[in-house]
């Protein structure tokens, strides 16, 4: 996976990063799947309802991130597939982070 593939889902903002999400609720397990166009494709086991799959991506990645639950914000897409989530914090820490992650994916 190249860093143009992974920086097309990432966009630095005021005081942290955004990261573009296609949610695939309702899988078997909870898994970074790599990228799909310009999102990471994440699958949670939870269903889309009531914002458990959206609390479940921000947990999936904070752990995954070693970030707090906290730093998370679902921006756009709460009920939808395709979701923005803003990262508050340094933005090129937290994307080497999320370029790492995708790399050991």
């Amino acid at each position: 996976m190249s860093d143009s593939d992974v920086s097309a889902a990432l966009t630095p903002g005021n005081g942290g990063l955004y990261i573009n999400i296609h949610a695939q609720p309702g899988a078997r397990r909870e898994a970074l799947c790599g990228m799909h166009g310009d999102a990471l494709k994440i699958a949670v086991r939870q269903a889309p309802e009531a914002g458990k799959a959206n609390a479940a991506i921000v947990d999936f990645l904070a752990d995954a991130l070693g970030l707090g639950r906290q730093q998370f914000e679902v921006t756009s897409g709460q009920t939808s597939r395709r979701k923005r989530l803003f990262v508050r914090g340094d933005a090129t820490q937290i994307a080497g982070r999320v370029e790492a992650l995708l790399r050991d994916a």
